[in-house]
C-alpha cells in the first residue's frame, strides 16, 4: 500500500515540477523574449541599411540570403508577437502558464535568428555585381545626321555586329563629331542585349605631360565605367589593375563586349594597360572585347593597331547646308515662307558656305543666329565671316580654342613651327603644292638643319604627313596639292 502511494507521488513529482517551473517562470520567460524580438528587429533593421548603404556603391549588390533573413526575421516578429500578446499579464496565472512551452520555442528560434544574422555580417551583405552595362548616355532630340555620319555609322555598327574587328579609333580634328558618333554607337549597342552581353563607356583623361600619370588616370577612368575598385591609389601597379580589369572582362564571359573610350591622347597596350586582349593574345583569356576610340590623330590609330580607323572628315558641301539650317531653325517648311523668311534662308545659306564646311564652326555660329530676323545682322555676321571686316564674336572664340588642342597635339616644335609657317601660305582657301611649302620650310632653316639637303626633302614630306594625319592640313585629289580649311587657318593666326 505504502509502496503503491509512494508510486503515485514519485508519478505525479514531474507535473507537479512542471507546474511549478511554469507558474515561477512564465513572466521571466515572456520577458526573455520580448527582449530577444527587440534584438532580432534592431539587428534586421541595422543590416538593411548597412546593405542599402553599401548598394550606393557602384556594382555592389545585396545578396539574396540577405533577403531571405529578413523575411524570416519578419515572419519570427509576427508570430513572436501573437505569442506575447496571448501571454501578456492581466490574465489569470494559470492560463499564461500553458504558454511556456511556446515561449521557450520562440526563444530557441530567436536566438538562432540572431546567430545567424551575425554570421551574415561577418560574410558581408554585399557582393561585387558583375554589371554588363553602364547607363544610356544623353544626346539631342531630332540632331541632324548627315549622309556622311550615317555612312560611318552604319559601317562601324556592320563590323560591330559581325566581330571581324578588335579595335575601332575614330579621328579628325577637335568639333569634327566623334564624340557624337562614339555615343550613337554607344547608345545602339547598348539597346542590343542579345548581340552584345557587355557595353562600357569611359572618356579618357586629359594628362598631357607624365605618361606615368596618364596611364594611372586611364586605368582609374577604364575601372570607374566598369564598376572596378582598383585599391590601390597609394602604390600604384599597372600590372595589377591591369589584372583587376581583364578578371571583370572574364567575369562577363564569352558574349561579346564592347568598351567605347573618349578622347584618347597617347598610345597604349590595350592589354598590358586595361587587360583588354587583342587577335594576337592567347584564346585562354576568354574574353572577347572590342576597343572603340576617338583621337585627335590618326598616328594614334595606327599605334594602336587599329583594325578599323574611322577618318570624321567635313561635311559635303550641301550637308553643311542642310546643318546649318536644321541648328538657326530656318526653313523647315520652305512652302510657308515669307519672301522676308527667304531672303534670311538665302543669308543663312551663305552664312553656312563661310563656315567651311566644320562641323564645330556650323553648330555653334547657327546657334548664335536662332531667331534673328533681321536681314542686316545677318549680312553684318556674312561681312565679318567673310573677313571683309576684321571682327571675332564670341562664338568664334570658341571655335578656334577648341582647333588649338590639335596644335598643341604637335609635340615637336619643329613641326609647330612648320605648321605655322604652312597656314601663312594657305590662307584664303589657296592651293600651294607640296613643294612649294616644303621649299619655304627649307629656306626658313625649320628643316635639313641636322641633315644633308638630299635627305631635307624627305623630312618635309614626313612633316607634311604628320599634319594630314592631324587633320590640320588636307590633300587634293592630285596628291601634290595642298589646301587648309579657313578655320585652321584662323587657329593658326591666333596662335601667332
Amino acid at each position: 500500500m505504502i509502496t503503491n502511494m509512494l508510486n503515485v507521488v514519485l508519478g505525479i513529482l514531474p507535473a507537479l515540477y512542471e507546474f511549478w517551473r511554469r507558474f515561477v517562470e512564465v513572466d521571466m520567460k515572456r520577458a526573455e523574449l520580448s527582449n530577444v524580438l527587440q534584438e532580432v528587429v534592431s539587428q534586421a533593421e541595422d543590416m538593411n541599411q548597412e546593405a542599402k548603404m553599401e548598394e550606393l556603391e557602384p556594382g555592389k549588390k545585396r545578396k539574396r540570403v540577405l533577403d531571405s533573413y529578413l523575411n524570416q526575421a519578419e515572419d519570427y516578429k509576427r508570430f513572436t508577437q501573437v505569442v506575447l500578446d496571448r501571454s501578456q499579464e492581466g490574465q489569470w496565472i494559470l492560463k499564461r502558464m500553458r504558454w511556456v512551452p511556446s515561449i521557450e520555442r520562440h526563444l530557441k528560434e530567436g536566438q538562432g535568428i540572431l546567430s545567424k544574422g551575425r554570421q551574415l555580417l561577418e560574410q558581408g551583405l554585399t557582393y561585387d555585381e558583375v554589371r554588363m552595362r553602364g547607363e544610356k548616355l544623353p544626346l539631342e532630340e531630332n540632331q541632324y545626321i548627315g549622309e556622311t555620319v550615317c555612312g560611318l555609322f552604319n559601317r562601324a555598327l556592320r563590323v560591330l555586329r559581325d566581330g571581324s574587328v578588335q579595335c575601332i579609333g575614330i579621328y579628325g580634328h577637335a568639333g569634327a563629331g566623334k564624340t557624337n558618333l562614339m555615343k550613337r554607337l554607344y547608345n545602339e549597342i547598348f539597346e542590343d542585349q542579345e548581340g552584345f552581353k557587355a557595353v562600357f563607356w569611359a572618356t579618357a583623361p586629359n594628362f598631357e605631360n607624365d605618361r606615368r600619370n596618364y596611364n594611372k588616370a586611364l586605368q582609374k577612368c577604364v575601372a570607374d565605367g566598369m564598376w572596378v575598385d582598383l585599391e590601390n591609389d597609394v602604390v600604384h601597379d599597372e600590372a595589377r589593375s591591369a589584372g583587376k580589369l581583364m578578371a571583370r572582362l572574364q567575369d562577363i564571359g564569352s558574349g561579346k563586349a564592347v568598351f567605347f573610350l573618349d578622347n584618347v591622347k597617347h598610345e597604349f597596350s590595350a592589354y598590358e594597360l586595361l587587360g583588354i586582349p587583342s587577335l594576337m593574345t592567347p584564346e585562354s583569356t576568354n574574353v572577347n572585347c572590342i576597343l572603340v576610340f576617338s583621337t585627335l590623330s590618326r598616328d594614334v590609330c595606327n599605334r594602336m593597331q587599329c583594325d578599323l580607323p574611322l577618318k570624321m572628315d567635313l561635311l559635303e558641301k550641301t550637308e553643311a547646308e542642310e546643318l546649318f539650317l536644321h541648328e538657326v531653325r530656318c526653313g523647315e517648311n520652305h512652302r510657308l515662307l515669307s519672301n522676308q523668311e527667304r531672303r534670311i534662308q538665302r543669308l543663312a545659306i551663305k552664312v553656312a558656305n563661310e563656315c567651311a564646311r566644320m562641323p564645330l564652326a556650323i553648330i555653334i555660329i547657327a546657334r548664335s543666329m536662332v531667331n534673328i530676323k533681321d536681314l542686316s545682322e545677318w549680312q553684318n555676321r556674312l561681312n565679318e565671316l567673310m573677313n571683309t571686316i576684321s571682327s571675332i564674336h564670341d562664338e568664334e572664340d570658341k571655335i578656334l580654342e577648341q582647333l588649338k588642342f590639335g596644335y598643341h597635339r604637335l609635340k615637336d616644335n619643329t613641326v609647330q613651327h612648320c605648321f605655322l609657317v604652312a597656314a601663312n601660305l594657305l590662307v584664303n582657301d589657296r592651293q600651294v603644292s607640296k613643294r612649294q611649302i616644303i621649299e619655304k620650310w627649307k629656306n626658313s632653316g625649320l628643316i635639313g638643319m641636322d641633315r644633308p639637303s638630299a635627305y631635307a626633302d624627305d623630312q618635309g614630306h614626313a612633316v607634311l604627313n604628320q599634319l594630314e594625319r592631324m587633320c590640320l592640313i588636307q590633300v587634293a585629289p592630285d596628291l601634290s596639292t595642298l589646301t587648309m580649311n579657313k578655320w585652321i587657318c584662323k587657329m593658326a593666326n591666333r596662335v601667332t
